[in-house]
């Protein structure tokens, strides 16, 4: 294994771990002075050098010096070694390999100074500038005294002399880390140059450095990264992070970019650091792990470790620890887990000693070895038995041993076991109600007592209840406590061996010799410390394949034996006559050989025979044009293994990989593949380029001799580069037609269901009024009505203007969406009080305020008077639909509560507002510009208006969804008429195009306050008004107690006859499930007026609520005849309420069927369509008339009552009909 991952890495991979400087020509290229590879030490030699040493480009080839060296360097070609020579101070020598490649490596001698590397470094990383007092050089060039040496390192610890154990001690075992041993390039420069100028002279264009750990960090795309730099690391003996060593921070980008889970544990304390995918392996105790010590990250398996780590740090090598078992806390429990981890000792120039410690999650192999080295040895234990007792005895004598995977198991038997027919065992006679206790594994008997015996007269449904539907199904069944169908004497009486562990769950498995011939059964202990997936699943289908076939194998034996006698035969037939086949086929072979040779060097695609190992034996001249154009890189006599991968694309390596051997098997196989030269036609097709990846498809099969081994690969390859073009250009094309289509439909529902809503209760009301005028007509000029007729009048008159203005603010929220995404709304900022503007905005509102008996407070901040903000330039109409949208979501979430209060707050700030109270502002949209930034130059002034209400608030899900869901397009109605659902959406885009932000702080059953900024411009007082007041200004409501509200609930009509209806509909019961008020009062007044019995209900949930209190769930009577469910409401929708009403009915919790009928502004067939299949008898669209209602609702009926009729049979009369 060491070997094979020797042999995988590249050369360069090893010339770039020498800490020299090497770079390496091609003697063969033209020119052949031009570096392929340079190591990272040569790139910082040039960096110092500056222009007295360049190996490449044309100043290389143009400055004297440099081509003398290189000259030299490119001599003697044929030589194997080129003798040493000195340039620049330094000894150069030179190898050849394979007659082509020239190493070229500089013998460096002398040391460089610590801060002279560093200087180096950081030069090849950017190009700031150095202060003198670091470069020792640029003092020695201005004849100044040479630097003093630099103090000795402190010791890592504060308190004294490091302990003779120390890690500065045990250092000395790290050799390769040696300060000491430390060497690097000598540092000449022209006189006159200090080392600074050179340094500072260098591009940061040839550095190819990256250090996550630089002190200038910027946030990262990758969450674990920012947690680790914003980590307090000042606070661990570690240090901030600048204070970090050259070492350390090379060994933690190492870390932080390790795609493997690692961590590291560095100094006396083993100050503890991870990467991402060691989150894994921490579990819950992330993100608590980081900048832990060792002893208390892991104190549960410190003491295990603590001599591996001793050990490594005396020795100074690496220890592996192969399989280790630990049980971590994740996804809520306890997980038995399997690690195999490395311990890498190293040390820092700063004395400290580190480990870098790997880890590779071997759970899945360890559990499968347990797992398989099981089944082994139940395989060869049960394999002997030749009877069905002895096979009973040898499974209870496995299960006994120790198997975490099993640990406890009850094992009954069909009580056949004497006496069978191995041919009868298929009869479909066995009767299921005899079985015999086998066997208890690791189940204390004195505790639980199980019967030994379960017949006809004790059932072993009492035991498992759902026994017969288990011991038929093809499969195992789970039994789990939390839904009881595992027995309550397992789970209330076993536990672990350390009673640490609670069993919650077991496994009942069937043991069948055929098809329906049940020979026993087990109920075997999952491990608590294991989930039940996909792995155990199979380990238990495993199981039970074993039982059926050790079984099948002890009582039919014999049967066995014949069936293999028999198929021995017809094997021996159809070899016979393979081989006359093969015979004839024999003597074509030369002539089809010649055939085929003749045929694939004039086909039009590529055709090969490849040997096993890959090498070419035969190509056509099209194979080589498609993969190898210009021939260069495989001649047509190419005989090297495998040579054709070169041009394969390195992502398909994986798909070669995996064909390949199914010819080496005998498979034929057809596969696509990618080549690394591109695919280019000089022709444009619908605007686009015609370019792209070359695409080949290949198909092969193996060739095989006269015995059926393959001995050769044959196929041909075909170019498909033009038609994986199209296809991704047609899938482009589609793609964006169908996500066109969805965003055409979703705003198309949208707005018709939200218009539908509000016109249903229009058409409803003008229907009631023009009905309710029949009641008055007379002979008589005059009608006299009565004053609660016309109040009633006025109300409808009230819900037809509310509903109208519901929809102007609709095709308001539309219009505006519509130009904000077509960037043609701008603002127009005039001169304007904002104290004048916010009261015209609350002055819309006394209506509904009345109407809800809603106080409302209008307060000016402090802040506000501060600024002395009189008149500013503004635009007063879209700062009006801010306050317009806010208001409205006050009004419709506060109108419900006891306590109805809303409070709208004014201020205004020369800063930009920070978010105080609990509001978080939304972060801005780049995609919309701040149109205010650029309009005069008077003095910036904030306005900040916040609305307060004392509604029904929202939790923390809410708030993080709120935004985002109003600015989908689902449709959706909320209580009151929530909008369009752009309402907040639109005001959001609007503050911002002001220069502003708008936010939210809520909680639920409290309240919410929404609040939102913009920027404007002061501008002179326009006239001299009275100056503002010195109290706060608010305006008080005060409503005195409406009619109409106490008349909710009752009719809105006098009937022409209200008995002869009350006759016809008298003993209708109807159900009205509604989120919206105004439709759901409007309906059920209506229904009333026409002689019906009306119950309402707000979203799905209540419905459930009230359908548990009516005759349909005995022995409750309250009666109903008809539901009319809306489909669109909070906390649960229509479709989820019928879905449950049809699954009660199902499960027998239900008598009868409830009709249902779908109530709905949802108007496209296909949403029809949708809310039948869930269960709903029928559809009645928005708007409708109640006439028009009311034959629906008689027709649903009778259908109903039919079918229940047709099922009901001979049902009793007294039952309910449905």
């Amino acid at each position: 294994m060491v070997k094979n991952d020797l042999r995988s890495l590249g050369p360069f991979e090893f010339l770039a771990a020498i800490d020299l400087p090497i770079f390496v020509l091609d003697l063969h290229a033209h020119p052949n002075t031009t570096p392929i590879f340079q190591t990272v030490s040569l790139q910082k030699l040039q960096a110092i050098r500056g222009n007295q040493l360049k190996i490449g480009g044309k100043e290389a080839r143009t400055d004297p010096s440099n081509v003398a060296f290189l000259q030299w360097a490119v001599s003697s070609p044929q030589a194997s070694t080129l003798p040493s020579s000195v340039y620049w101070g330094i000894p150069w020598s030179g190898r050849n390999v394979r007659d082509r490649w020239r190493i070229i490596v500089g013998e460096v001698g002398g040391s460089l100074s610590r801060d002279d590397i560093c200087l180096a470094e950081r030069s090849c990383q950017n190009e700031t500038r150095i202060p003198p007092q670091e470069c020792p050089e640029s003092s020695q060039s201005q004849a100044q005294p040479p630097p003093q040496k630099p103090p000795k390192r402190p010791p890592l610890s504060k308190e004294g002399p490091v302990p003779q154990k120390s890690p500065r001690k045990r250092s000395t075992a790290f050799t390769s880390h040696s300060e000491d041993s430390i060497s690097a390039f000598p540092l000449q420069s022209p006189k006159g140059t200090s080392f600074e100028d050179v340094v500072r002279q260098h591009s940061a264009e040839h550095c190819t450095l990256f250090d996550i750990t630089e002190h200038e960090f910027k946030e990262s795309i990758c969450p674990h990264l920012n947690f680790f730099m914003g980590f307090d690391w000042a606070s661990t003996e570690l240090g901030a992070i600048r204070s970090w060593s050259t070492d350390l921070c090379r060994m933690v980008n190492i870390l932080l970019n390790d795609p493997r889970p690692a961590a590291m544990y560095c100094g006396e304390s083993k100050t503890m650091m991870y990467n991402e995918s060691y989150i894994l392996i921490a579990g819950e105790k992330h993100p608590g792990l980081m900048g832990k010590f060792f002893p208390e990250a892991w104190a549960e398996t410190h003491a295990e470790f603590v001599p591996a780590f001793e050990k490594a740090a005396e020795t100074g090598t690496s220890l592996m620890i192969d399989d280790a078992c630990f049980y971590i806390a994740r996804d809520g429990y306890l997980e038995e887990c399997y690690c195999s981890l490395s311990i890498i000792p190293f040390t820092t120039n700063d004395g400290r000693i580190a480990f870098y410690n790997s880890v590779f999650d071997t759970t899945k192999k360890v559990t499968m070895d347990r797992r398989m080295a099981f089944l082994l040895l139940l395989s060869q234990d049960i394999s002997s038995s030749r009877a069905a007792n002895d096979f009973w005895r040898q499974l209870l004598r496995v299960l006994q041993r120790e198997n975490a995977d099993i640990p406890f198991a009850l094992l009954y038997s069909s009580g056949w076991e004497n006496n069978e027919n191995p041919r009868e065992c298929s009869r479909p006679k066995q009767t299921l109600n005899d079985w015999v206790l086998k066997g208890l594994v690791r189940v204390p008997e004195p505790h639980i007592q199980f019967p030994s015996q379960y017949s006809t007269d004790e059932p072993i449904e009492d035991f498992l209840p759902s026994f017969q539907e288990m011991i038929n199904s093809d499969t195992h069944t789970l039994l789990l406590a939390s839904d009881g169908s595992m027995p309550e004497s397992l789970v209330q009486n076993l536990k672990s061996a350390n009673n640490a562990d609670v069993y919650e769950s077991a496994i009942f498995l069937p043991i069948r010799l055929t098809g329906d011939f049940k020979r026993g059964f087990l109920i075997l202990g999952t491990n608590p410390r294991k989930r039940f997936d996909d792995d155990y699943r199979v380990f238990i289908e495993l199981l039970s394949r074993q039982l059926a076939s050790s079984m099948a194998a002890a009582v039919l034996l014999e049967l066995e034996i014949s069936r293999s006698k028999m198929a021995a035969e017809f094997a021996t037939q159809d070899w016979n006559l393979l081989s006359k086949k093969l015979a004839i086929q024999t003597h074509e072979t030369s002539e089809v050989e010649s055939r085929f040779r003749r045929m694939a060097d004039h086909a039009p695609v590529g055709m090969f025979h490849f040997d096993l190992s890959g090498v070419v034996l035969y190509a056509n001249e099209d194979y080589y044009r498609y993969s190898f154009p210009g021939l260069i890189e495989h001649p047509l006599n190419a005989t090297s293994t495998m040579c054709w991968y070169r041009i394969i694309m390195e992502e398909d390596h994986a798909v070669m990989n995996r064909e390949w051997p199914k010819l080496l098997d005998g498979e034929k196989v057809s596969f696509e593949l990618r080549l690394k030269r591109p695919f280019v036609a000089d022709e444009i097709i619908g605007g686009e380029n015609v370019a792209g990846s070359t695409w080949i498809i290949v198909s092969a099969y193996a060739e095989k001799d006269t015995d059926g081994n393959v001995v050769g690969i044959l196929g041909c390859i075909t170019d498909i580069s033009r038609q994986k073009w199209a296809e991704g250009v047609q899938r482009r094309k589609m793609l964006e037609a169908i996500e066109w289509k969805r965003q055409q439909e979703n705003f198309i529902d949208m707005t018709s269901h939200e218009m539908r809503n509000p016109l249903s209760a229009i058409v409803q009301c003008a229907d009631w009024i023009g009905t309710s005028v029949l009641a008055f007509e007379g002979n008589s000029k005059d009608v006299l009505l009565p004053r609660e007729i016309l109040n009633e009048y006025a109300d409808a008159a009230q819900t037809i203007q509310l509903c109208a203005q519901h929809q102007k603010r609709i095709v308001d929220d539309v219009l505006t969406a519509s130009k904000l995404d077509s960037d043609l709304l701008s603002i127009a900022p005039v001169k304007a009080q904002p104290i004048a503007i916010i009261k015209s905005a609350l002055k819309m509102f006394d209506g509904e305020l009345q109407k809800s008996r809603m106080e409302l407070r209008f307060h000016i901040e402090p802040s506000y008077r501060k600024t002395s903000v009189d008149w500013v330039h503004v635009d007063p109409s879209r700062l009006l639909q801010i306050l317009i949208n806010l208001m409205t979501n006050a009004i419709k979430f506060t109108q419900t509560e006891i306590r109805r209060k809303i409070a709208v707050y004014l201020g205004a700030s020369l800063e930009r507002p920070k978010g105080v109270n609990g509001i978080q502002y939304l972060p801005r949209n780049a995609a919309y510009k701040d149109q205010t930034a650029d309009y005069r130059s008077d003095e910036v002034v904030y306005l900040s208006i916040a609305v307060n209400d004392s509604g029904i608030g929202l939790d923390e899900m809410e708030r993080d969804l709120l935004f985002k869901r109003f600015s989908q397009t689902t449709p959706r109605t909320h209580v009151e008429y929530g909008g369009s659902g752009l309402g907040l959406f639109v005001s959001r885009q609007l503050t911002e195009i002001q220069g502003g932000q708008i936010g939210v702080a809520s909680q639920a059953g409290v309240g919410s306050t929404f609040a939102f900024y913009v920027r404007t411009r002061c501008c002179p007082t326009q006239h001299n008004g009275p100056a503002l007041p010195e109290v706060a200004s608010h305006s008080h409501t005060s409503i005195l107690t409406p009619a109409r509200l106490e008349r909710i609930g009752t009719d809105l009509s006098l009937p022409a006859n209200p008995d002869e209806k009350k006759k016809t509909f008298g003993s209708m019961h109807v159900l009205i499930v509604e989120d919206n008020l105004v439709n759901q009062k409007v309906l059920s007044k209506q229904l009333r007026s026409a002689g019906y019995v009306v119950s309402v209900a707000d979203h799905g949930r209540q419905a459930l609520a009230f359908l548990r209190t009516t005759h349909f769930f005995p022995p409750n009577t309250v009666p109903l005849d008809i539901v009319l469910m809306d489909v669109e409401m909070p906390v649960m929708d229509g479709l989820a309420c019928v879905k449950k009403i049809r699954e009660l009915q199902r499960t027998g919790h239900v008598m009868g069927h409830i009709p249902v009928i779908a109530v709905t502004a949802n108007a496209r067939s296909e949403q029809i369509r949708i809310a039948k299949e869930a269960g709903m008898d029928s559809a009645v669209v928005k708007p409708f008339r109640v006439p028009e209602l009311m034959p629906e609702m008689d027709r649903v009926l009778k259908e109903v009552q039919e079918m229940v009729r047709r099922r009901s049979g001979s049902r009793s009369a007294s039952a309910p009909p449905f």
